[in-house]
């Protein structure tokens, strides 16, 4: 299996840059509205299927291929929607009580953390394995990966000298307007890089909430409508510095592109991103299958080669990336960032209305 995902992920993601992969979307299955007695029957055993269906966010180009090593193995058809996180998750509360979708995978788990009323909880059978960050204690949301989020500059528009090293940096004036960042309402990466922001800078004073309020400004109305802009944006030229996640600077630095990237010096994060089960789904035992093939180590052993780092202890980062030990990291409050999310939008929305 291992040396056959190897064969998968490396074919596509050979032409993924090149020629790109389609987004691959299917409508769910309407769900069965059989009638019968309508006295309360006993709890039965959820029934063995052959499909299921997968809302995920993921790229489609090194995504796939994993999804169909799950099919080949194990015979279960997977139908696939995939569109953003904030998409997905509203779509998920939208069909609630009758629910299309059996997993969700994909962004990071600070919305899953958000939204668990809408997910089933579901204690992976590689749980031993997998490491603290990428658990959750009640069991509605098992990590994926994990990367830090980044900045990233354009090495022909910004001397290496002068580069940025810092989150403070990017309220240089000499940024302004040149600074790429998504919308971080909708795109989880530039969610997490503000929260990053904010617990470097403090919550408690209100000193990280200022410092949002600064960039704003230095972003001069100009916010990308998705994560994939950033990069993108930074590597044509369009923006000299950019807020992204670790996997993506990585990918276009190997495609050639003229990026660099900045760990910042206050401390960044790196919240996996997660999978989760839908709640009363219909098909769970499919679904459970899933989140223990993606936590596998047969599939865990695959993402460096993805760029991106694995969520299990027994699975190490490879050579090429920045060592975990030499990068500052924040204290990741879940707790917080979670209840202070429709806080963060609401304040977020008032700044750029101004």
């Amino acid at each position: 299996m291992k040396r056959k995902l190897a064969v998968l992920l490396t074919v596509t993601l050979c032409f993924g840059l090149l020629a790109g992969c389609g987004s691959k979307k299917e409508e769910a299955p309407a769900a069965s509205t059989g009638t019968g007695d309508s006295k309360e029957a006993p709890a039965e055993e959820p029934k063995e299927t052959k499909s299921m269906t997968l809302y995920y966010s993921n790229s489609t180009d090194w995504a796939d291929p994993i999804i169909q090593e799950f099919e080949d193995q194990t015979g279960i058809k997977v139908d696939l929607v995939q569109d953003g996180t904030s998409s997905l998750f509203a779509r998920i509360k939208a069909e609630a009580g009758n629910p299309q979708a059996d997993v969700v995978w994909g962004g990071v788990i600070d919305t899953y953390r958000a939204n668990q009323d809408m997910l089933q909880q579901y204690t992976s059978s590689n749980v031993d394995a997998l490491k603290d960050a990428a658990k959750d204690a009640n069991g509605y949301y098992t990590g994926f990966d994990m990367g830090p989020m980044v900045m990233i500059y354009n090495t022909e528009l910004v001397d290496a000298a002068g580069a940025p090293t810092s989150w403070a940096d990017l309220l240089d004036e000499k940024y302004k307007g040149q600074i790429a960042c998504a919308d971080p309402t909708s795109a989880s990466s530039s969610f997490a890089c503000m929260m990053s922001i904010i617990l470097a800078y403090g919550t408690d004073d209100g000193k990280g909430y200022e410092f949002i309020e600064k960039l704003v400004d230095n972003l001069d109305g100009k916010i990308l409508d998705s994560s994939s802009g950033v990069y993108k944006g930074v590597a044509d030229g369009e923006y000299m510095v950019g807020l992204t996640y670790e996997e993506a600077a990585l990918r276009y630095i190997q495609s050639g592109a003229n990026i660099a990237i900045v760990y910042p010096s206050e401390g960044t994060s790196s919240s996996p991103s997660g999978m989760a089960i839908v709640k009363d789904c219909q098909n769970l035992k499919n679904a459970q299958k899933f989140i223990d093939y993606l936590s596998s180590k047969e599939v865990q052993e695959q993402l460096g080669d993805l760029n991106r780092r694995s969520v299990r202890s027994d699975v190490s980062d490879p050579d090429t990336m920045e060592a975990w030990d030499k990068i500052t990291f924040v204290n990741m409050d879940i707790d917080w960032t979670s209840s202070h999310t429709q806080e963060f939008n609401d304040m977020w929305n008032d700044l750029i209305s101004r």
